[in-house]
């Protein structure tokens, strides 16, 4: 099949879980012997770049703003790919450019979309916006050929409060199993192994990184928390967040790229932090047990069902809550082992890339044009 894949900001990833899952699973779909196109966005640091992993790459301009980016880009990546490309299926990504589905159903190539989580509900939208994403995920539940959900709980509500096509598959984010191969990297960053807590996410409200730095300060301990994802030059909310305390114990990095740092920073800590609030399954989480991390998750529908059967441990949105579960790891640290292990177990049961790409490929085959 010639595939297309559009919507996310393009490949390699380096930005999100959209991005990640369009890589990991586009790589494996070129595997297997599709011809895979993702369009990416002008003005990262990969322009000029043919392909990665296979996939090739098309660069197309956008309207640079927070409003208009993924739209404007999809728009453009639509109409070059059906009189262009002319692909036999296209894979979307993001609910905000539902309405724009109605592009390929005039030229007669059915379309997936996946939505990831409830994107409406993310707190850096106002309310207009929060209105047309919703309209979008309404409208591409009926236009859409396959809506592809990564989490029960969105697949739920796709089901019961939209009209669709076809009934929407299940098909969850995936990562890899992998152990430390250089644990001397952490000493990098001036770490040792099981001397600290970390987070690893974009500094945004929904991440909770209030909630963690106010558990973390009223803990009895000598680690440290690594708080790497974000630098004042980000903008105001993450310049509020690190100017926020005065621990000695909370160090602030900055955001960390290099996958090996990423494994190992996981495979390293006590335990990983992790406070995504939206809908969805979290690829941040999906990837930390994946590398055997102890996983202290915010208690949400989604978050939950990766961590059960003993995968992890969930607190509530408070800091009192939070800083209870640490404080029980602190003082029973055999358990700590004991979460390691199982997370591995629950990834290799639900959530391996390849799995995960097998479900893709089925999906596609069912609707792509013969």
């Amino acid at each position: 099949m010639k595939i297309v894949m559009l919507g996310i900001r393009g490949v390699p990833a380096r930005y999100g879980g959209l991005e990640t899952c369009g890589e990991e699973v586009g790589a494996r779909l070129v595997q297997r012997g599709h011809d895979v196109i993702c369009y990416c966005r002008t003005g990262s640091p990969d322009d000029g770049t043919p392909e990665c992993r296979g996939i090739k790459r098309i660069e197309v301009p956008r309207l640079e703003s927070k409003a208009t980016d993924t739209y404007s880009h999809s728009f453009l990546s639509f109409c070059h790919a059906l009189i262009k490309v002319k692909p036999d299926v296209i894979l979307a990504f993001n609910p905000g450019i539902g309405t724009l589905c109605v592009i390929p159903k005039l030229f007669g190539c059915p379309v997936a979309l996946n939505p990831d989580g409830f994107d409406w509900q993310r707190k850096k939208w106002g309310g207009f916006a929060r209105w047309f994403i919703h309209l979008n995920a309404n409208v591409a539940s009926r236009l859409v050929d396959q809506m592809i959900i990564d989490a029960v709980s969105v697949r739920d509500y796709y089901a019961s409060h939209f009209k669709y096509r076809r009934e929407p598959l299940y098909i969850p984010n995936g990562a890899p199993i992998e152990a430390s191969e250089n644990p001397e990297i952490i000493e990098q960053y001036g770490l040792e192994k099981d001397g600290y807590f970390l987070f690893l996410s974009r500094f945004v409200p929904e991440n909770s990184c209030e909630v963690i730095i106010k558990a973390f300060e009223g803990l009895k301990t000598d680690k440290k928390l690594f708080m790497g994802g974000g630098s004042v030059l980000d903008g105001p909310y993450p310049a509020s967040v690190i100017q926020s305390t005065k621990d000695p114990r909370i160090v602030f990095p900055g955001g960390i790229y290099d996958p090996a740092h990423v494994k190992e920073l996981h495979c390293g800590c006590y335990a990983l932090l992790h406070g995504n609030q939206p809908g969805g399954t979290s690829l941040g989480l999906l990837k930390a047990m994946g590398f055997g991390a102890c996983c202290v998750t915010l208690n949400t529908p989604d978050n939950a069902y990766a961590v059960k059967n003993g995968a992890g441990v969930v607190y509530e949105l408070s800091p009192e809550s939070l800083r209870a579960r640490l404080q029980d790891l602190l003082d029973h640290h055999e358990t700590v082992a004991q979460y390691r292990g199982k997370a591995v177990e629950r990834i290799r049961e639900e959530y391996l890339w390849e799995v995960v790409a097998d479900k893709y490929e089925q999906a596609l085959k069912a609707i792509a044009r013969k």
